[in-house]
Formats: structure tokens, sequence, C-alpha cells
């Protein structure tokens, strides 16, 4: 209990009082204001990192697009983008293209790959071919991809991600583009070195983006040979067909997480007796030109392989 001599000494009592209780509200609202999410953000660069945090999302996306005339129209609308992209990539196509709600699709895997062996994704996009009606489909590299990485350095563990990522590993061995063959070459044993580079590469490393994107052309090459359209554009080409089931356009393009651009790696392809559509994304240093191709599918010529397809 306090006894004051004086109404002078309690203002001052009083006055103190209020100060500590600002500095202290202040401190809470600095503190809060630094950590959007309140649980577990040590560590954490967006502060999202727990179920708290993907239940307050989900209540905001009710609150917006999440209405239920919104996702009425979602479904009933088809999607004219499938991507298919690398799974390391944090960015997402909606990211990068600023795309509306329920414009694309996506399907990822460790370095963007297709195999017809590959039952997911083999699976995906035919239902995106033939049940969602989709226009285009993208393989979306990106420069710095991981599986890349990963396939370059190789991994004496044997695992499921060794087993995925062995035909980039394969790929790589046999590439034949300049920087590529440089950038191999430079990472061989050698005096002083006996076990070469085992390092990752940097990411600005030319030769490991070269890789990247030749990484991306083989995905595309894949789809042109293996892929559900790939025996209906062969037919087309062969019996110069002027309708095809699928009026679908495949393309190649690769992310820059550094600097946000994205180029086209020239590699476009689509129904036979069709032009490509116009691709204005700035075309990639090395990209050849494929778009005009008198023996590719969109001339509806017999099928010869392109110079960009590698054996």
């Amino acid at each position: 209990m306090f006894t004051f001599t004086s109404s002078g000494s309690l203002l001052r009592l009083l006055i103190v009082v209020l100060v500590c209780f600002e500095l202290g509200l202040a401190a809470t609202t600095t503190n809060a204001a630094a950590s959007p999410v309140q649980n577990n953000t040590t560590g954490s660069v967006t502060g999202f990192n727990t179920l708290g945090s993907l239940y307050d999302g989900n209540k905001r996306f009710r609150n917006t697009a999440g209405k239920r005339s919104v996702v009425k129209r979602l479904v009933e609308e088809p999607p004219s983008f499938m991507f298919l992209g690398c799974t390391d990539n944090r960015l997402t196509p909606a990211s990068i293209f600023q795309a509306p709600v329920g414009s694309i699709i996506t399907q990822n895997n460790i370095g963007n790959q297709y195999s017809k062996k590959d039952v997911s994704t083999d699976a995906a996009i035919t239902y995106a071919i033939e049940d969602l009606g989709v226009q285009h489909i993208i393989v979306l590299g990106h420069y710095g991809c991981k599986g890349v990485s990963r396939a370059i350095t190789g991994s004496k563990k044997r695992s499921s991600i060794s087993e995925w990522i062995a035909p980039i590993a394969n790929f790589y061995k046999r590439e034949r583009r300049a920087e590529v063959v440089k950038f191999r070459d430079s990472r061989m044993p050698r005096r002083g070195l006996p076990k070469g580079i085992t390092d990752p590469p940097s990411n600005d490393d030319e030769g490991y983006r070269a890789f990247v994107e030749e990484n991306v052309k083989q995905t595309v090459k894949a789809l042109r040979e293996d892929s559900i359209l790939a025996k209906g554009y062969q037919l087309g080409a062969k019996t110069n067909a002027k309708e095809t089931q699928h009026e679908v356009y495949i393309h190649g393009f690769v992310f820059d997480e550094t600097t946000g651009t994205v180029v086209d790696l020239k590699v476009s392809f689509g129904p036979p007796g069709k032009p490509i559509p116009s691709v204005p994304f700035t075309a990639a240093a090395a990209a050849k030109n494929l778009h005009t191709r008198k023996a590719s599918f969109n001339k509806g010529k017999i099928l010869s392989k392109p110079k960009y397809i590698h054996d």
C-alpha cells in the first residue's frame, strides 16, 4: 500500500505508469508487425509455416475468391493452360504469370520430366487434353533447378530420387551443346583434383543454365514422340489431315528466378497444318527457331527428326 504526501507525487506516479504502458504497447505492436504468424516463425522467410497459417489463408480465401458462385464458375470453365513444371520451383505458374484463379492447371515432378512410363504425369496430361480441353501445355524449367544440379553432381547413394533423375544424368553425359560440353569437361578429374568438381554448380554458370534449357527441350521431345499427341499428330502429318482430334500446342519455357524473366526455347509444336500461335516471350540466346520448321508437325509434313532432338 502506497502513501502519498502530496498531489504532485501522485501526478508524477501516474505519468510514469502511462509512459511504461505506452512503451509496452509499442513493443507489442512492433513484434506483431514483425511476426505475421505468431507461432514458430523462427527461421521462416515468410512466416507461413504452421497449420494455423493454412487455416488463416483458407479463411481469407473463403471470404474472397472462394465464394460459391466463383467456385461454381471455375468448375464449369475449362482451363486454357497446363504447366509441366519442377517440384523445387517455389514460385507457381499462377504467381509467375499473375494468372486469374482457375485459369491454369499444373503437374510437377523433379526436373520437369515426361515419360510414357510415368503413369502419373502421362495420365495428368491425357486428362488435361481429353477431359479438360487445354489449348497449351508448357514445359516450364527454371535456372537453378536442383533436380538438374543433382543429376550433374551425381550420387553414390541409390534412392528413388537417384532413379528418377537417372534419365537427366544420362542425358547430361551425352549432351553435345558447346556450353554443356565445356562445362562438363571443366568438372572432370585432373591433376590436383582427382575427383573432379563435385560441388553443385553456381546458378549463373553458363553451362549449367544451358543444360537446364536442353533438359526442357528433351521433355518437349518426349511429349512430341511418346504422349497422347504423338500418335494423332503423326497420323495427321503422314496423311496431311486438315482436322485433328486434339488442337493442343506444346511449348518449352525457362524461368529465371533472379530476374523473373521467362524465355522461350523455340521448340513449340502443334497440330499438322496449323500455324503455331505467336509466342511473345524473348527467345533464349541459343534457342533455335523451330516455330517455322518445314519438317515439324505444324506444317503437316512427313515426320523427320528435328535437329534439336538428340539421340
